[in-house]
């Protein structure tokens, strides 16, 4: 019985394992270098967090979509009653957030970001954004630094600026697809501030006050990575690679829209294996992230 029960989780985790490496995904080039009960921590908590971004993402009908996530926010609480179904995701998930002790409250504010997707398409000011943000990727960071281990509960703070660095990029990099789905996540205060305006924007224009806007999105995101700097001394050794990969690939997506002229309409900005497996060899023997 009790073997039965490990092969399915054993299962379950390999199944977090090949949904990460199958998304595509640029944090599990770092998730490879955590030790293996760590790695598939992570990997089960990718795998629940990619779910819940796909609902929204990927399905087309506005009230599955919503019934798709409010079902995953029930599944999150069962996981936290010890009681599951018989998703690998779920069943992985659970086991991992028993054995790291984490908290429920960074998913259930997680999920409530991915709902501002169902409603919310525009943001006034990066103070509206930053709320956003918070949510979808500063609660991953304190899921994160639970499975990493810390040495100092500063590195918290350090991991929200890591996380706001990760999601800015991600903002920058995606701007065109985002468009094709009606969102713009630039602030539009700031877009105005260019004087370059959203049918500018939904209309893929490149032009000088676009390159100007986008050379002020990625020097904000730069100055996060540059606080974020901080978190490294802060958690437990045998994570410092992983989070130093985290940040490298993410700054090389940054560099590659800027070799890409800012053109972010018609050029996916992606960072190459043989440039990720450059980074690998550099980052070795490194304790920051530039």
């Amino acid at each position: 019985m009790f073997r039965k029960k490990d092969e399915k989780l054993k299962q379950a985790y390999k199944y977090c394992r090949n949904l990460t490496i199958k998304a595509d995904s640029n944090f599990a080039l770092g998730f490879r270098f955590l030790p293996k009960h760590k790695r598939n921590a992570i990997y089960a908590l990718y795998a629940f967090n990619r779910c819940a971004d796909d609902f929204v993402d990927e399905e087309s009908d506005p009230l599955r979509k919503k019934e798709l996530i409010e079902k995953w926010d029930y599944n999150l609480e069962q996981c936290y009653k010890n009681e599951t179904d018989n998703h690998p995701v779920l069943i992985a998930f659970s086991d991992a957030v028993r054995k790291f002790n984490i908290p429920k409250k960074p998913f259930k504010d997680a999920i409530l970001g991915f709902k501002m997707d169902l409603e919310i398409n525009r943001y006034n000011t990066f103070e509206e954004l930053k709320v956003y943000c918070e949510r979808v990727a500063g609660t991953i960071s304190i899921m994160s630094l639970c499975v990493f281990g810390l040495l100092d509960d500063k590195a918290y703070q350090f991991g929200d600026d890591l996380s706001m660095a990760l999601q800015l990029t991600n903002i920058i990099r995606d701007v065109g697809k985002d468009v094709g789905k009606n969102r713009i996540y630039i602030p539009i205060k700031e877009m105005n501030k260019f004087n370059y305006s959203e049918d500018e924007l939904l209309s893929g224009t490149i032009n000088e006050n676009f390159i100007k806007l986008m050379k002020f999105q990625i020097k904000r995101a730069k100055s996060y990575f540059e606080k974020a700097e901080n978190l490294i001394p802060l958690i437990n050794t045998d994570a410092r690679l992983t989070t130093i990969l985290m940040a490298g690939v993410y700054l090389n997506v940054l560099r590659q829209v800027e070799k890409n002229n800012y053109d972010v309409f018609n050029k996916f900005a992606r960072v190459s294996k043989l440039k990720k497996g450059m980074l690998v060899a550099k980052s070795v023997f490194k304790s920051n992230f530039f």
